[in-house]
């Protein structure tokens, strides 16, 4: 696992980008909890973190597809899913595995 930031960026942003093992990953806030996905769509690679989240769901920006952060599950296609990697957090440390 590695560290991505921390709680305390996590609320005061949205979402924190980072690079684990060479892969770009955003972490959102998500019912108290962070929870990390590719930065980018699975429908057609558009970038997340201009997306929008609305309760648990993330609307991706370019196309308009929406992903429930917590199952993956694409609302639009239900053979599409949003890959979620495992995340633990450390005190105020976010630490992500992909």
């Amino acid at each position: 696992m590695e560290k991505v930031g921390t709680m305390a960026e996590l609320k005061s942003s949205s979402p924190l980008k980072a690079k684990v093992s060479g892969k770009s990953i955003l972490v959102f806030l998500v019912n108290d909890a962070p929870v990390a996905t590719p930065a980018r769509c699975p429908h057609a690679q558009g970038p997340l973190k201009d997306g929008e989240v609305c309760d648990t769901v993330l609307t991706c920006s370019w196309h308009g597809w929406s992903f429930d952060l917590l199952t993956g599950e694409c609302e639009e296609d239900p053979d599409l899913m949003l890959e979620r990697f495992d995340v633990k957090v450390e005190g105020d440390d976010i630490f992500v595995s992909v």
